[in-house]
């Protein structure tokens, strides 16, 4: 008989695609692990129905920024066994497994927040949906990139509202550049193409197509890094930084860009343009990319001895 679980995400709250993504990821390796899973908005928590439900499963898995402790501990005390992810120590969590699955995130920080707690840490729980495993593990030679196709995505939100000044900026510098963009407002530019409610198969083939990406560092970063395409990474909110220090050998990136002004963003973007066309930067971001993110997994050892 297959074990069960939930897995409840910041779906429809606007907080990120992010969590969409790498929670379709975890229910893809929980079902290869011969666990039925199914994916819900986390607002679904709320309902008194779910509360027979997370009785009946074996695995509760909460990927929420915006749920209070409360639904925290009213999983805890109904489900026998809870991941909650965390990127940013957010919460005092009840008693469960904590995943941060960024490779620099920092056993001692956690012991020391969280000493009661099984951790889930580093690069061996990442999660890549199936579309990018198979780009990954794609082997091809090396092609240095004349830049010309260039593809900007900073989250479904955009929540500093960069992508419009961007596709400006650039149509300044090369008006034969060719801007593709991931938003929830596919008419931003009129010579630029939008995209949105991509499938992770339209992604990764969007990907694959770019010379150049420049992203959020977010779920996206990973899965570009997974399609082997040089990226300038914006470090767009704090919940980003563990990405950021994780792949920085594998990205040019942008710190805090919140902090900054339109000037200095503009200098430090233009600088990383200039230097991402050389085709030894873009070699060893990219190679440095496929080594971080070929370490081995260890979900199925994992979930093993919690469930079987």
């Amino acid at each position: 008989m297959h074990k069960k679980a939930f897995i409840f995400a910041d779906i429809q709250t606007g907080v990120g695609l992010g969590h969409f993504s790498r929670c379709t990821a975890l229910l893809h390796i929980l079902e290869q692990n011969n666990i039925q899973a199914t994916l819900l908005d986390s607002s679904l928590l709320l309902s008194s129905y779910m509360d027979f439900e997370l009785k009946k499963c074996n695995l509760a898995v909460i990927d929420s920024y915006v749920l209070e402790l409360e639904s925290y501990q009213k999983v805890a005390n109904l489900a026998p066994h809870c991941i909650f992810f965390d990127d940013t120590l957010r919460l005092p969590y009840p008693k469960g497994i904590l995943l941060n699955n960024s490779p620099s995130a920092s056993k001692a920080i956690y012991q020391k927040h969280y000493p009661n707690h099984t951790l889930f840490l580093g690069s061996n729980y990442r999660l890549l949906q199936k579309p990018f495993l198979e780009q990954l593990k794609t082997k091809q030679k090396f092609t240095p990139k004349t830049i010309s196709k260039i593809l900007i995505t900073l989250g479904g939100e955009d929540i500093l509202n960069l992508t419009k000044w961007i596709i400006t900026l650039l149509l300044m510098q090369n008006p034969n550049y060719q801007i593709h963009y991931i938003h929830k407002d596919t008419n931003l530019h009129s010579n630029a193409k939008g995209y949105y409610g991509l499938s992770p198969k339209q992604m990764a083939n969007l990907f694959t197509q770019m010379d150049l990406c420049i992203c959020a560092c977010g779920q996206t970063l990973i899965e570009i890094l997974s399609c082997k395409i040089p990226c300038i990474a914006l470090e767009i909110a704090p919940n980003q930084h563990e990405n950021l220090k994780s792949y920085q050998e594998a990205i040019l990136a942008i710190k805090e860009v919140w902090n900054i002004d339109k000037n200095t963003l503009q200098s430090y973007l233009l600088q990383h343009l200039n230097n991402i066309k050389n085709p030894n930067t873009q070699n060893q971001l990219i190679q440095k990319g496929i080594e971080i993110l070929n370490q081995p997994l260890k979900w199925e050892e994992s979930l093993q001895k919690l469930l079987f």
